[in-house]
């Protein structure tokens, strides 16, 4: 009964170090951020041909802070995976420890593909399609806290979404997920992906659109590889 009790203290305190070895690690990543938080404005603004104001200091501290933040926990996320798979390792069996070990540089990838596909596609739509609304009516000034805060909202959540086809890897090579269950269930995941494309964009049809499709992809791409590593793990 005390082994069992030393084994729980002992994982407990692996835990404690590990997730601490995380705070510091987007600790020191956030700190050099705030060095470069200029020019990663400057690129993500790069598409005003005037610059955006803010309402004072404390704005301009937000955007500091919130860009060092995006990027800390960018480069953090591959460091997080990889200290939950040491935590776990003496668990696994070696085949499955190298087979988890390649979600790492996936989660960090899949994060940033998704970044990229919001910033790029997805914003630009819906804030064309948003400020045509006013056209006529309203004499638009964007600050620069609005525009960052639009552009997480809809840049990070689609990013969260991009690591579906990760998370049903994973899950199916710890023989949790079945590629049966996610093809029986597809009409409803169907349903589920449009909700959230409508409520991710504004109520037009071609946003919509535009944001179901990449979605229905990635979970058909996710039974994929769900059929993939359920294959290879009966063989």
């Amino acid at each position: 009964m005390s082994s069992k009790e030393q084994t729980v203290v002992e994982h407990l305190t692996e835990f404690r170090w590990r997730f601490i070895a995380v705070l510091i690690w987007f600790g020191l990543i956030f700190l050099v951020s705030l060095l470069f938080a200029a020019n990663i404005y400057k690129w993500l603004t790069a598409s005003f041909e005037q610059k955006l104001i803010v309402l004072g200091p404390d704005d301009i501290l937000w955007i500091y802070i919130s860009l060092a933040s995006l990027v800390a926990f960018s480069l953090t996320l591959p460091f997080m995976v990889y200290q939950i798979w040491e935590f776990i390792r003496p668990a696994l069996r070696n085949s499955e420890a190298k087979a988890i070990f390649a979600y790492i540089p996936a989660t960090f990838f899949s994060f940033v593909l998704g970044l990229a596909f919001g910033f790029y596609f997805v914003s630009p739509a819906i804030l064309q399609v948003l400020l045509s609304l006013g056209d006529g009516l309203f004499a638009v000034q964007m600050t620069a806290q609005n525009y960052l805060s639009f552009l997480f909202h809809t840049t990070i959540p689609i990013a969260c979404l991009f690591e579906l086809p990760v998370i049903v890897a994973f899950l199916t090579s710890i023989g949790l997920l079945k590629p049966q269950f996610l093809i029986k269930y597809r009409r409803y995941a169907y349903f589920v992906l449009l909700v959230l494309a409508v409520i991710l964009t504004p109520a037009d049809f071609i946003s919509d659109l535009s944001m179901t499709v990449p979605l229905i992809l990635l979970y058909e791409v996710s039974i994929l590889l769900s059929k993939m590593i359920e294959k290879r793990r009966i063989s």
